[in-house]
């Protein structure tokens, strides 16, 4: 199976992908993972990055776990390479693997941040809760954690999302109001207190007496997939889709069963869509030796998420200017920083993004240093203010994006600066 290229597959369902909704052959492809994904058991959760040269798994027990063969869940990843193949799994390593059980659950739009099971200790041992990591130059950040109202868990089991806008959390967890064993839970971000809502089950239509859990929600913000041992299946568990009916997060579509081409008497454990939403990467087995590995499956158009059209969100930006080979702000920089945070609408700000600058002045390393330090000290103070900092992006450019030509002394001084771009929530149209 090496040898096969899933890059071929991907080809395929390109073509798939682009056709007419009258030209649709029937969908019946199912290609297992070439064995580098499949030759450790179990090897679960699936995740492509959403530039799709990455692919994440978790894989439990592994010898070369950071615990050894007693570490109950470590991340590895493979690279997508030239060819269209896979390259050798390697593990993530610190700080997002531990001697403890590490999951990595969902991905940014823009693969930017990480969110992550545990609660993350300098020690590094682990609570339970989630956390989220950023990318930096030198890989992800060590994660911060969530702070979430009455958060617990009467199991030992636990999955996590979030939707595209990165501001409701979507958790399979057992609760006291719990239909079942796991269920799926909704919580939002409160930017004002910089926290998350307490959890609320998400109702009767998509919990069961059984099992809810590994749920992905799609980049169209409406279209959920879950596996599910409580609804009607192939096996004990199946992998099924349901559409978001309002903005309470608490009203779904009756869930449809993804169907034999993907469910299998075994069980479906997780499921993973590409960005073009025509396959997915799911957990299962073969149905003749019943072998388990993760596979490629294509999806149904009915069962695809809804085409979005997005909206660009407004921006607020501001340009704060600094004195030669200075990072504080003035008292006057620092006055016209605070009118600009207190007019921003706080319950809509998604993304703060905090860039330093320098004038030509000085040796490349040393324009950089100082510029971070710009963006650094106008962060600081813009959580002084009551920005989160989850929202905040920091960015160090040195000299390299001058505001203003030349060297004259006005020139400088303008590109002695830092600027801040705050972005709002998203908006999409849909069909």
């Amino acid at each position: 199976m090496r040898s096969r290229s899933i890059g071929s597959l991907l080809c395929f369902l390109a073509l798939l992908g682009g056709a007419s909704a009258a030209e649709q052959p029937s969908v019946r492809c199912r290609i297992r993972l070439p064995e580098q994904f499949n030759e450790h058991q179990p090897t679960i959760l699936p995740l492509l990055s959403p530039d799709g040269k990455r692919l994440y798994v978790d894989r439990k027990h592994h010898p070369q776990n950071t615990g050894g063969a007693r570490d109950p869940d470590e991340i590895w990843y493979a690279e997508r390479l030239p060819t269209g193949e896979w390259s050798e799994l390697r593990n993530l390593g610190p700080p997002l693997n531990t001697p403890g059980s590490d999951v990595l659950c969902a991905l940014s739009p823009d693969g930017s941040e990480a969110l992550v099971f545990g609660l993350y200790r300098p020690d590094g041992s682990k609570q339970p809760g989630f956390s989220v990591s950023r990318w930096t130059d030198s890989g992800w950040s060590f994660p911060q954690p969530l702070r979430i109202r009455n958060f617990y868990n009467l199991s030992q089991h636990y999955y996590a999302t979030w939707a595209p806008d990165r501001r409701i959390l979507i958790l399979s967890l057992q609760r006291l109001d719990s239909y079942g064993g796991l269920d799926l839970y909704v919580s939002f971000y409160d930017s004002l207190r910089g926290e998350w809502t307490e959890p609320e089950n998400m109702g009767s239509t998509l919990n069961t007496a059984g099992l809810e859990g590994s749920p992905f929600i799609a980049p169209d913000g409406r279209t959920l997939y879950f596996f599910s041992t409580g609804h009607r299946g192939f096996g004990g568990m199946d992998l099924f889709m349901s559409r978001r009916l309002d903005e309470t997060w608490k009203r779904w579509s009756t869930p449809i069963n993804l169907g034999p081409e993907v469910n299998t008497s075994a069980d479906e454990a997780s499921i993973s869509l590409t960005p073009r939403g025509d396959t997915a990467y799911i957990v299962s087995a073969d149905p003749i030796t019943g072998q388990p590995g993760i596979y490629a499956v294509c999806l149904a158009d009915s069962l695809r998420p809804l085409p979005v059209a997005e909206v660009k969100p407004p921006a607020f930006t501001l340009r704060l200017f600094f004195a030669f080979n200075r990072w504080q702000l003035s008292p006057e920089e620092r006055t016209r920083l605070s009118r600009f945070i207190h007019q921003l609408p706080a319950e809509s700000v998604d993304t703060v993004l905090v860039e330093g600058h320098t004038d030509d002045i000085g040796s490349d390393r040393y324009n950089r240093w100082l510029s971070r330090r710009r963006a650094e000290e106008v962060a600081h103070e813009m959580r002084r203010l009551g920005i989160p900092q989850q929202l905040l992006r920091i960015r160090a450019y040195g000299s390299r994006q001058p505001l203003a030509q030349g060297s004259s002394p006005e020139a400088r001084r303008q590109n002695r600066r830092v600027e801040i771009t705050v972005t709002l929530r998203h908006t999409a149209i849909r069909p």
